[in-house]
């Protein structure tokens, strides 16, 4: 299937790939130019120290020994085989015009290049070919043999803690490095064929809490538009762990050697912080895993994911979004995260609804429609839950503020409002009798007066920042209000 990689990622893999083939291109070119100067039979004119080229052969002079080319360190254990070589010269030979390289063999009154009569060709010398091999391999990357080595290095204890903590970091980079290579669709699909996934997802068993999530990170990217890759990785059975990152289990074992000391405080904040961004990267692997892919909605329902879902829009971390509170550092992060986290729910609850008439049943009786009314109010400022009684001070001062939570908090209301809508839309009331119960029910229709009564308090500016949310809330109304 076709598959849609991140912008960023992908342009930077196709700068880096242009850059490479012309890196190789003229590498090719001049290694095939040097060889053919040593090698080829001298002009009366090269000769002749007073003749017009004798200054190509003074700049010859400075050609490399091959003594000292021999001397060149190896980045390679070992050269690979010749058919490598040879397929890369022919290619090299054929992007020159009529297979020539600068003219090489040629002299100035032959008009066509290729006929008998030049010079033959010698064959390379051992010394030599092992010069071309080798500069060859500086600008080669065996990506299926790095792929490798690095799910070798993750297999080692995935699940065990790690002595120190540049042993974490030092992970963590390599699973990083692994996630930027298979956003290449060739190489998402060999992940599994070459036994990558298996490490992977015992890594999302691991008790720290940044490699799990990279982890997560690493089967979001894989299984994107992918269905041989999502099929892999329910061999896997990647469902039921990823769901337990969901949950927040796992929390964030520091290594064995620590150093100083840590307050109990700051390390809980910190493991908070870090479970949530484990929810959220696992959010974004399920959503990827279930996105046109039957077998793994069935297996994320039959695991017990619908109710994962609700469970996180339910989380009491985010209670007191609008409450006037000092929070510090820390505490904002954990709520401005948590607030994501519902959010990246509610999405992927409104994916996995419209699938089927099944699919949209099991939403419903897992009480969804009814967790994100109340989350929807917990997105609204507090004042606006005091039915009118906002005034002109507030509403400008709320104005001048516009922190990240405020926007966190629309974006969390608009997944809301969107989600109702879009059951409202699409179910059918005859086999799901319940949803009308729940669109009408005091919590619902409570939910959307009240966005109703807050957006009377907009400006020209508000109106125009939050129209498609008051657009989905006025049909909402019209409909269930």
């Amino acid at each position: 299937g076709t598959r849609t990689a991140p912008r960023a990622r992908g342009t930077r893999t196709r700068v880096l790939s242009r850059l490479f083939r012309c890196i190789i291109r003229r590498l090719a070119r001049r290694a095939l130019v040097f060889w053919h100067g040593r090698h080829r039979p001298q002009s009366r004119d090269e000769r002749n120290p007073e003749g017009p080229n004798s200054s190509f052969r003074n700049s010859s002079d400075h050609s490399i020994p091959s003594s000292d080319r021999t001397k060149q360190p190896s980045l390679m254990a070992s050269p690979p085989k010749d058919r490598n070589w040879g397929s890369l010269l022919k290619w090299s030979l054929a992007q020159s015009d009529n297979g020539n390289v600068a003219g090489v063999g040629q002299s100035e009154n032959d008009p066509n290049p290729n006929e008998a009569g030049r010079p033959p060709l010698r064959q390379l010398s051992e010394e030599d070919r092992k010069f071309l091999i080798q500069a060859m391999q500086n600008g080669m990357v065996d990506e299926i043999k790095r792929m490798k080595d690095i799910t070798s290095a993750l297999s080692v204890t995935p699940d065990c803690v790690l002595p120190t903590q540049e042993d974490i970091d030092a992970r963590v980079e390599l699973i990083h490095e692994l996630n930027d290579r298979v956003c290449s669709i060739d190489n998402g699909g060999d992940l599994h064929t070459i036994g990558g996934l298996v490490p992977i997802v015992k890594t999302l068993s691991s008790p720290h809490a940044q490699l799990r999530a990279a982890a997560a990170e690493v089967i979001s990217t894989t299984v994107q538009n992918h269905e041989k890759a999502q099929l892999a990785a329910l061999e896997c059975a990647c469902v039921a762990p990823l769901l337990q990152l969901v949950l927040g289990v796992g929390g964030n074992a520091p290594p064995l050697e620590r150093e100083g000391k840590v307050e109990e405080e700051h390390e809980a904040n910190d493991a908070a912080v870090a479970t949530e961004l484990c929810r959220v990267k696992a959010l974004l692997a399920l959503s990827s895993l279930t996105r046109g892919c039957p077998l793994a909605v069935s297996t994320f329902i039959s695991e017990g994911g619908m109710r994962a879902l609700r469970d996180v829009i339910e989380n009491d971390s985010v209670s007191s979004v609008g409450a006037d509170t000092v929070r510090s550092k820390s505490e904002t992060a954990l709520l401005q995260m948590a607030k994501k986290t519902k959010t990246k729910t509610m999405h992927l609850a409104r994916h996995l609804c419209v699938m089927s008439d099944e699919v949209m049943c099991c939403v419903v009786d897992a009480d969804l429609l009814l967790s994100v009314s109340t989350c929807i109010e917990q997105g609204i400022p507090s004042f606006g839950k005091l039915a009118g009684d906002w005034s002109d001070a507030t509403r400008v001062e709320e104005k001048k503020m516009m922190p990240t939570g405020a926007i966190l908090s629309s974006q969390l209301r608009e997944a809301g409002v969107r989600f109702l809508l879009c059951v409202a839309q699409c179910v059918d009331f005859e086999k799901t009798p319940k949803a009308l119960d729940d669109l009408r029910s005091e919590k619902c229709v409570g939910a959307i007066n009240t966005l109703g009564r807050w957006y009377l308090t907009f400006d020209g500016d508000e109106k125009e920042t939050h129209k498609d949310e008051m657009t989905m809330c006025s049909e909402l109304g019209k409909m269930f209000g």
